[in-house]
């Protein structure tokens, strides 16, 4: 497999990330603005619009269970989705996030981080992740396009804004919406 590390650039466009197979993975910058306007955004709702209900909402869709079915837990999900390598660091990171979730109820500010950083995840996942592992992309690839694509950049989007975010806690927040049924790991084909 190709290897891209990209350490202390300034990247304006795409940066691309390959493997022997010729897979091609578009991955856009990181914005850290985004999450400061984001930040600023949930905080005007907060004071001063009947419409902040959606926030709250909106996170309380990404950390409660998403589906009605039977909970089989995130282990199960793992295997399901023949990644057993990943259950021990997987339950491990989620329950640190779920902790700190829980620690975090009444910090409004920390709520934000978290639902831009959920948000981000999932659209993420579902729209670059879910089609390579439909497709059979081999897991090495898979796992360096959820480091890069996802959990880096998301990290370099809110170092600057909240620096108690780390990528292992990014990592957590990704398993945490396994668990809760958000990210589906089976290699099913379409």
């Amino acid at each position: 497999m190709n290897k891209a590390n990209v350490f202390g650039s300034h990247i304006h466009g795409n940066l691309n990330v390959g493997d022997e197979n010729h897979y091609t993975i578009n991955l856009p910058p990181p914005d850290p603005a985004a999450i400061t306007r984001f930040l600023v955004k949930i905080q005007e709702l907060s004071t001063n619009d009947d419409d902040f209900q959606w926030f709250v909402e909106r996170l309380d869709f990404f950390t409660n269970q998403k589906t009605k079915t039977p909970v089989i837990g995130l282990e199960q999900k793992l295997i399901n989705g023949e990644r057993e390598d990943l259950i021990e660091i997987a339950i491990e990171r989620k329950d640190l996030f779920a902790k700190r979730l829980m620690k975090s109820q009444l910090n409004q500010r920390r709520q934000g981080v978290f639902l831009y950083i959920l948000q981000k995840i999932s659209f993420t996942f579902e729209e670059t992740i879910r089609p390579l592992m439909k497709n059979g992309v081999a897991n090495e690839v898979i796992d360096g396009v959820i480091l890069h694509g996802i959990i880096d950049t998301i990290y370099r989007d809110v170092m600057a804004e909240d620096p108690t975010i780390d990528q292992s806690m990014i990592s957590g927040m990704l398993y945490f919406l396994t668990g809760k049924c958000h990210l589906i790991w089976e290699k099913q084909k379409c």
